[in-house]
C-alpha cells in the first residue's frame, strides 16, 4: 500500500488550470455577500422615502439579514462538514437568489424582514465556505493571496452593487436592485464542477475521486486503488465544534471570535449607512452611490497588496498594522468636504478595508486543519455577524441624533483598534510553518 501525503502534492504543485478554475468560481460565489452588503446600503434614501421609515427602522430591517447570517453560520459550518462543502454552498446559493429577489416583490415592512433573515441564512453558509475551498486547493506558497482573491469577490460585488445601483435606481426604482439578484441563479451552474474537500472524501471513503483530483492538481501523479492518502498530522478527520477547543486552537478560537465582531461591526456600521452619510455631507443620492463605489473600489488595490504581505509577514503583522491605518483613515474621513480629496481617501480606506477583511479570512481559513476548517471559518463569520446586528442599529442611532458626519465615522474607528489589539494576542500557525 502507498502512502500519499494529500498536503505535499497540492503544496508543490503549479498553479495551474485546476486552481484557476477553482479559484475563479469561489470568486464568483463570494460576489453574492458583497452585492447583498450594499444592495441595502444603497436603496436605504429610497427605501426610507417610499416605505415612510425613519434610522432606527431602517437600522432594525439591515439587522434582520444579519440576525440571519448568525443562525446560518452556526448550522452550516457543521453541516458542510458532515455532508460536504461543495453541496452546502449550492444550497446556500439557490435558498439566498430566490429569497432576495423576492424581496423585490414585497410591500410589507415584517414580510422583508423575513425574506432579508432567510436569505442571511442562506448567504451565511456561502462566503465563509468558498473561501475554505479556496485555501484547501492552493499550493502553500501563494495560499493566502489565492484565499484573499477568493473573498476578494465580496469587494467586487459591492462594486457591481454600485455601478447597478446608479443605472437603475433612479429611472427603475429601488426594487429593480432585488430582481438583478435572480441573475445569481447561474452560480448554480458554475458550483457543480467544484471539487469536493479531500478531508470529506476520506472520510467517506472515496478515495477514486481523491485520487482523480490529485490528478487534476499534479498531471504526473497516477492513482492507483491501493493508494492510502494521509492528511496533516494535526487533523483528526472529523469535523466538530470541540475540536476549535483542542490542541491549541481554543485561544486563536476566542480571539477569531471578537476579532470578526468588531470587524463586522465596522463594515456593516459604516458601509450600510455610508450613502445617507454622505448625503449629510450635502451631496446627492447619486453623488452618496458615486463615494460608496469608490470606497469599493479600493479592493483593487486592497486585495493583491494586503495578500502578498500575508504571505510575507504572516496575518497577525499584516492585520495589526492594516487596521490601525484604516482607523486613522476613517477618523479623518467624516471631516473632508472637498469631493476631489474625499474621493482619494475613500478610496484608499477601501483598500484597508477590503485588505484587511480578505487577510483575516485567510488568516482564519488558514489556522485550521481541512477536517474542521469549515466549521472554524463559518462559525467566525457567523458570531462576527453579531457585530453586523449591531453596527447599523448604532449606525442608525448616530445618525438620528444627528452628529457630525466625523464623530459617526471616529466612533467606528474605536472597533478597529479592538480588532488590532486582539490580533496582537493571537498566534500564526501559518507563519511559523513557513519560517520553520
Amino acid at each position: 500500500m502507498r502512502q500519499v501525503a494529500v498536503g505535499n502534492i497540492i503544496d508543490n504543485a503549479k498553479f495551474n488550470g485546476f486552481f484557476k478554475s477553482v479559484l475563479a468560481i469561489c470568486m464568483a460565489t463570494t460576489i453574492c455577500d458583497g452585492f447583498d452588503i450594499n444592495i441595502f446600503g444603497l436603496i436605504i434614501p429610497s427605501l426610507m422615502k417610499d416605505w415612510q421609515l425613519h434610522p432606527a427602522q431602517i437600522g432594525l430591517l439591515a439587522s434582520w439579514g444579519m440576525f440571519g447570517m448568525i443562525f446560518g453560520s452556526l448550522i452550516f459550518g457543521p453541516l458542510a462538514d458532515a455532508i460536504g462543502k461543495k453541496h452546502s454552498i449550492m444550497v446556500g446559493t439557490a435558498m439566498y437568489v430566490i429569497l432576495t429577489t423576492a424581496c423585490g416583490f414585497v410591500h410589507s415592512f415584517t414580510v422583508f424582514a423575513i425574506l432579508r433573515f432567510f436569505a442571511g441564512f442562506a448567504l451565511a453558509g456561502v462566503f465563509p465556505l468558498a473561501g475554505v475551498i479556496a485555501s484547501e486547493y492552493s499550493p502553500q506558497a501563494i495560499r493566502s493571496r489565492v484565499t484573499v482573491w477568493a473573498t476578494s469577490g465580496m469587494a467586487i460585488g459591492t462594486v457591481i452593487a454600485a455601478i447597478v445601483g446608479i443605472a437603475l435606481i433612479g429611472p427603475y426604482g429601488w426594487r429593480s436592485m432585488f430582481y438583478v439578484s435572480a441573475l445569481g441563479i447561474f452560480l448554480l451552474l458554475a458550483q457543480s464542477f467544484l471539487p469536493e474537500s479531500i478531508a470529506y472524501l476520506k472520510r467517506k471513503g472515496h478515495n477514486k475521486q481523491i485520487g482523480h483530483i490529485l490528478h487534476r492538481i499534479d498531471p504526473s501523479f497516477t492513482p492507483t486503488e491501493e493508494d492510502d492518502y494521509q492528511l496533516a498530522k494535526k487533523d483528526p478527520g472529523k469535523g466538530s465544534v470541540s475540536n476549535l477547543f483542542k490542541d491549541g486552537f481554543a485561544k486563536n478560537t476566542i480571539l477569531f471570535w471578537l476579532m470578526f465582531l468588531s470587524s463586522y461591526t465596522f463594515i456593516y456600521g459604516v458601509l450600510i449607512w455610508l450613502p445617507k452619510l454622505m448625503t449629510m455631507k450635502g451631496f446627492s443620492i447619486r453623488g452618496g452611490l458615486f463615494f460608496t463605489m469608490t470606497w469599493n473600489l479600493g479592493f483593487i488595490l486592497g486585495i493583491p497588496l494586503f495578500g502578498w504581505l500575508q504571505d510575507k509577514f504572516g496575518g497577525k503583522r499584516t492585520l495589526q498594522v492594516c487596521w490601525v491605518i484604516l482607523a486613522v483613515l476613517i477618523s479623518t474621513l467624516g471631516f473632508i468636504n472637498n469631493p476631489y480629496l474625499l474621493t482619494v481617501i475613500l478610496f484608499f480606506t477601501g483598500a484597508c478595508q477590503h485588505g484587511c477583511s480578505g487577510a483575516l479570512g485567510s488568516y482564519v481559513t488558514q489556522s485550521y486543519p481541512a477536517s474542521f476548517r469549515g466549521t472554524g471559518a463559518t462559525w467566525c463569520y457567523g458570531l462576527g455577524r453579531i457585530g453586523g446586528t449591531i453596527g447599523p442599529m448604532i449606525g442608525g442611532f448616530l445618525v438620528a441624533k444627528k452628529l457630525p458626519v466625523g464623530y459617526n465615522m471616529m466612533f467606528f474607528a474605536i472597533f478597529l483598534i479592538i480588532g488590532a489589539i486582539l490580533a496582537t494576542f493571537t498566534t500564526d500557525f501559518f507563519k511559523k510553518k513557513s519560517a520553520a
